[in-house]
This record gives structure tokens, C-alpha cells and sequence, in this order.
């Protein structure tokens, strides 16, 4: 008659609880790998930004020394330039010809007058800008592709 006292007062037998766990665990399942997901297409984006950055910042130095030695060849400076790029990516994808596609190359050249002191003359500095854009690899369709645009300077005279 123990193990009906123990019943009535509650300290008999556990229920079995493997089902009720497995059942938390699908429902939480789902949620870790969204975030895990999340998570990784973040850090895809930013290793991206990491990369293009430092291609932009070749292709910068590459058109600003072509424009040094030949300031009226920007279309050459300009293919150096995405030539650059696609050597530091180790790749062949980006272009400069067709500006509606992710992955051109834009350059931008700017020329200003800067005063060091009064009335000390002004010097004229150029500068060429690379712009490159790319979306990066969406991990979650949910989420979808992060775009990343990245810039780089270079001075010339």
C-alpha cells in the first residue's frame, strides 16, 4: 500500500518527459538557425566589404599613378584600374564598361585648389576615386543579399 500512499501525496513515479524535450527542440531549432544563418550572412558581408575595400584601394593607387604620368589618359588609368581590382580580387568579374551591373568599376577624378599658409600659392591636388559595388552570397532567401559598396582614394600630380 506504499506506492498507492506515494501516488495520492505525488512523490510517486516522474512521467516520462522525453517527449515534451524533444518537442522543445524543435521548436527552437528552427529559431538557433535563423540566427546562426543571420549571423553568417552578416560576417559574408562584411569580409566582402573587407576585400573590396582593399581592391578599390589598389585600383585606386594604379589609376592615380597612370593619371601622373599621363593625366589625359583616363580611359587607360581607368583599365588599369579595374585591372587592378580584378588581379587583388583574383578574379575576372568586375568590369568597367556597363554601369547598371553590380560589379563595375566607377572612376571619378576631383582637382582642388589647397592653401598651406597665407599668402603662400595655392597647390592644385588631383585625386582619383574607385568605386566598386556587389551583393554579397545571401545564406537565408529570407534575408537576402546584403550589397556592399566600398571607395577608395588615391592623390596624383
Amino acid at each position: 500500500m506504499r506506492w498507492l500512499r506515494d501516488r495520492v501525496a505525488g512523490r510517486g513515479r516522474r512521467h516520462d518527459e522525453t517527449g515534451q524535450a524533444l518537442v522543445e527542440f524543435a521548436l527552437v531549432l528552427p529559431l538557433v538557425i535563423l540566427l546562426m544563418s543571420v549571423a553568417f550572412n552578416g560576417w559574408n558581408g562584411i569580409q566582402l566589404d573587407v576585400r573590396l575595400t582593399s581592391a578599390a584601394r589598389a585600383g585606386a593607387l594604379q589609376a592615380a599613378n597612370a593619371l601622373a604620368t599621363n593625366p589625359t589618359q583616363v580611359a587607360a588609368a581607368w583599365s588599369l584600374a579595374t585591372n587592378a581590382v580584378n588581379l587583388e580580387e583574383n578574379s575576372t568579374i568586375y568590369q568597367n564598361t556597363d554601369s547598371t551591373q553590380p560589379d563595375y568599376v566607377n572612376l571619378t577624378q576631383t582637382q582642388s585648389n589647397v592653401a598651406h599658409g597665407p599668402g603662400e600659392p595655392a597647390i592644385t591636388v588631383n585625386v582619383v576615386t574607385i568605386t566598386i559595388s556587389q551583393a554579397s552570397v545571401a545564406l537565408v532567401p529570407v534575408i537576402g543579399k546584403i550589397s556592399v559598396s566600398a571607395h577608395a582614394a588615391a592623390e596624383y600630380s
